[in-house]
């Protein structure tokens, strides 16, 4: 899957983003997660103020959104919660991890890892963050129903055209 398709499916799931410090990662749940640019593929994305993951994410310049739903989802939700402290929030969690080495929820339907490009601190609840993607990666099994969602598509519309006409 390459980046560009994997942008353009980025509507209707949860996203939990992570970072990875020198020595413990973290993640919280984004309330928003848009693509903003194509050249490069960028992403921004949108947190509550004052989540122990921004001094993360700050030093490392990196993180990782995942699209999350099942037992990915409630995972995100649980860690969402947790005070980060000297323990790795997660601990005992199955997690796949980027290039990078940014830990991701196993079973994250998709996921992308950015290198920092602005924080931007607006005068709302939320602070963002823009981030040039350097990865991403969609699970086998989504990337497969969305190929034969685009199929059933593609035979609905050709069953539409009227024949003789082409």
């Amino acid at each position: 899957m390459n980046i560009p398709e994997a942008m353009a499916h980025l509507n209707g799931y949860p996203f939990f983003l992570t970072a990875k410090g020198a020595d413990k990662s973290h993640g919280v749940m984004a309330e928003f997660v848009t693509a903003c640019a194509n050249t490069p593929p960028m992403l921004l994305v949108s947190v509550r103020k004052g989540m122990a993951l921004s001094p993360l994410i700050r030093d490392s310049r990196m993180f990782a959104v995942a699209a999350v739903e099942g037992i990915a989802l409630a995972h995100a939700r649980r860690l969402d919660q947790m005070i980060i402290d000297q323990v790795d929030s997660f601990m005992g969690i199955t997690v796949d991890h980027t290039p990078s080495g940014i830990p991701v929820l196993a079973n994250s339907i998709t996921w992308f890892e950015c290198e920092l490009a602005r924080h931007i601190d607006i005068d709302a609840d939320c602070e963002l963050y823009a981030g040039t993607v350097r990865a991403a990666h969609m699970d086998e099994t989504f990337q497969a129903q969305l190929e034969r969602e685009d199929s059933n598509m593609s035979e609905l519309l050709m069953d539409m055209t009227p024949s003789g006409v082409g």
